[in-house]
């Protein structure tokens, strides 16, 4: 989730065509070696997370270069895509950077805001890797169940129920593809809504579901026990799309628990008093606080 209404600070740098009609923007003219892929939220497009400017030049002095990713999923193109199909961008996007065109990267880490950590997570735990689309980390920040979103700002649990029942009516009618009625789509982000992305976003253990609190062990071991690469997990600590019931520093036990210890970050933790984006209404320094730990994180790990 995200759909911020945020106007981009002026940003310089080079755009690739990764694949036909797809682009990546380099920030600050910036090529390296070492590089930071970047995805965003629900309705996120090019520049638009705040923190992003700040994270390059950082992440620039220490010789790693930020690649923000256009995918078929950004702006709006979210409501009739899926997870699957955003994996097939970012593996595109890999790829490219891999080679000779693209700078032949040789570290890739994949970093996720938002749905982006859906992304990243589907990437690192469900999508086969080549040699060519291989990453080498993986970073998510402001990961948050869409369910659990949706009823924490407000939408009946009865309106809820009412309208994934209807998006499964229409999957089972072969109909997946087929956006949501308007009363639904103006009610949750105000986008057009596939039925098949419907039910994958707001239903239990739909395709999106990857941070509910209600999962399981056995569910966390089919996503965190498939991880195979460095990760480092950083909550928003004020995020107004998880609710204030949940208990953050739990979550991340239970993420940490089905992750090979090996893989987990201890500079993994809730970031205090960050927004979900670290945008409007962060608390003075977390942005500041979120830049340093990833800065660490990949200047230690890698």
């Amino acid at each position: 989730m995200d759909m911020y209404p945020v106007l981009p600070v002026p940003q310089s740098g080079t755009f690739y065509e990764y694949a036909p009609k797809m682009m990546a923007f380099e920030f600050n003219g910036f090529s390296s070696k070492k590089t930071l892929v970047f995805i965003g939220g629900l309705g996120d497009g090019f520049a638009t997370l705040p923190y992003l400017p700040a994270l390059s030049t950082s992440l620039n002095k220490i010789g790693w270069s930020v690649v923000q990713i256009y995918i078929r999923s950004s702006y709006i193109g979210w409501g009739s895509g899926s997870l699957k199909r955003d994996a097939e961008d970012i593996s595109q996007l890999v790829s490219f950077l891999r080679s000779e065109a693209g700078g032949k990267r040789e570290k890739i880490v994949i970093m996720g805001h938002s749905t982006g950590c859906q992304d990243t997570m589907q990437y690192a735990s469900k999508f086969e890797q080549k040699s060519s689309t291989k990453a080498n980390g993986y970073i998510l920040q402001a990961g948050a169940s869409d369910r659990e979103a949706a009823l924490g700002v407000g939408i009946p649990l009865e309106e809820l129920e009412k309208s994934v029942e209807l998006a499964k009516t229409m999957i089972a009618a072969g109909r997946e593809n087929e956006i949501m009625p308007y009363e639904y789509c103006s009610s949750f982000l105000d986008c057009p809504i596939s039925a098949y992305r419907w039910n994958a976003l707001y239903s239990v253990r739909g395709d999106d579901d990857f941070f509910s609190t209600y999962l399981t062990p056995e569910d966390h071991a089919k996503t965190w026990g498939k991880v195979n690469e460095p990760i480092l997990v950083v909550f928003s600590g004020s995020d107004e799309f998880v609710p204030k019931s949940v208990d953050k520093v739990k979550l991340l036990d239970d993420w940490k628990s089905a992750t090979d210890s090996k893989y987990w970050s201890p500079l993994s933790k809730p970031v205090p008093g960050a927004r979900h984006n670290v945008g409007v209404g962060s608390e003075k320094g977390a942005l500041e606080d979120l830049v340093a730990t990833v800065t660490k994180f990949l200047e230690d790990t890698f």
